[in-house]
């Protein structure tokens, strides 16, 4: 009998498996570039976001004197671009932000763009600001800080209250935070989501819900990365965690993970892209890379390049696979009149690209 089943319950688990990797594709209409960001070198980790029809790009990181393979070291940004996608012909510079900073978390708001946490060269970080139009510059309206420090995390605005949550914090927790923009006096913790920490997941909104997805940690004590693959998602009417669903294989029907990905929401949709390959990332976290690991060419680490499209509720997966431009961990993602919009992030494990890639979806109905 236990043989039985157990045949029985590996039939099954090959018919999801397959399942899984025959997702119903979609096809990018067309896939453009737009002027080239104007660090040469690139960023990863920056804020981003659209205010109007204009694409504002601050902070970031990059090795710009030594590669990482050599040991060289980290330098953070403060710089800020502006790209007016009404009539994207070049970036312009704009006010710079309050210091240098990467990996912090951006929420688009109706006053503008909130940037919360993030890490520089001493730290992660509690500082929170608006960023918002002002006159024909931009300006910074300081906001209360974090209760903890937070970087690599994700945030959200959902009506009038602004939300961040997963990342780096810095009392180790799985803490959800929310800023009531009618009183934005401090930042309230809310329920902590389920499950390990997060770092570098994928944070979303739909339907009046927050989507978390993906990320990773490292457990220190067995020396084991682990990479959750289920979708959670927070109702604030209920302050309650739900799991929604899971991440799908990848196309060779291998474990996929959102780390260093970059998503957006459309239409009750999440859409999701980029990051790292889970295999080699979680061989490499755990010490297992090769010796010459910084040094393969870029697509040996197969960064992911599908797009991905969740029906929040169908609870259903769609896939465009192999999209140009979208294999990029840490990239900055906008969705903008149907156009999915990358901008920078890695190539490869600290070389980072300056390219702005512009992909025309299928209508999402």
């Amino acid at each position: 009998m236990m043989n039985t089943c157990s045949h029985i319950f590996r039939a099954c688990s090959l018919v999801a498996l397959a399942c899984l990797m025959c997702l119903p594709a979609a096809r990018a209409q067309q896939i453009s570039s737009l002027p080239y960001y104007p660090d040469a070198l690139g960023v990863s980790a920056p804020f981003a976001g659209l205010i109007g029809d204009r694409l504002v790009v601050g902070g970031g990181c990059n090795f710009p004197d030594v590669p990482v393979a050599d040991g060289g070291k980290k330098a953070f940004y403060d710089n800020v671009y502006v790209l007016d996608l009404a009539q994207p012909a070049e970036w312009q510079t704009e006010t710079p932000l309050p210091a240098p900073l990467a990996y912090g978390a951006t929420a688009q708001t109706a006053d503008g763009l909130v940037c919360i946490g993030g890490q520089s060269v001493d730290g992660s970080k509690t500082d929170v600001y608006l960023m918002k139009s002002s006159a024909d510059s931009l300006s910074y309206e300081v906001l209360p800080s974090l209760p903890v420090a937070i970087d690599n995390g994700g945030a959200v605005s959902i009506g009038r209250t602004v939300y961040v949550t997963g990342g780096q914090q810095s009392d180790g927790g799985c803490g959800l935070f929310a800023l009531d923009f009618d009183n934005p006096t401090a930042w309230q913790r809310l329920t902590d989501y389920p499950g390990r920490v997060r770092q570098q997941p994928v944070v979303l909104t739909a339907n009046g819900k927050l989507y978390l997805l993906g990320g990773f940690v490292l457990d220190k004590e067995y020396n084991v990365c682990h990479m959750p693959t289920e979708v959670l998602a927070y109702d604030p009417a209920t302050a309650a965690w739900t799991e929604e669903g899971q991440l799908p294989p990848d196309g060779e029907g291998k474990t996929r993970c959102l780390v260093g990905g970059a998503g957006v929401a459309v239409n009750g949709r999440l859409i999701v892209t980029g990051g790292v390959n889970a295999a080699i990332f979680k061989s490499a976290v755990e010490g297992y890379g090769p010796e010459d690991y910084l040094r393969r060419p870029a697509a040996w680490y197969r960064f992911n390049a599908d797009i991905l499209i969740f029906d929040t509720q169908r609870k259903t997966w769609r896939a465009i696979p192999n999209v140009d431009g979208m294999n990029r961990a840490g990239g900055a993602l906008v969705y903008h009149n149907g156009t999915l919009i990358m901008v920078c992030g890695e190539l490869k494990p600290g070389i980072r690209s300056p390219q702005v890639t512009a992909v025309t979806l299928p209508k999402l109905p």
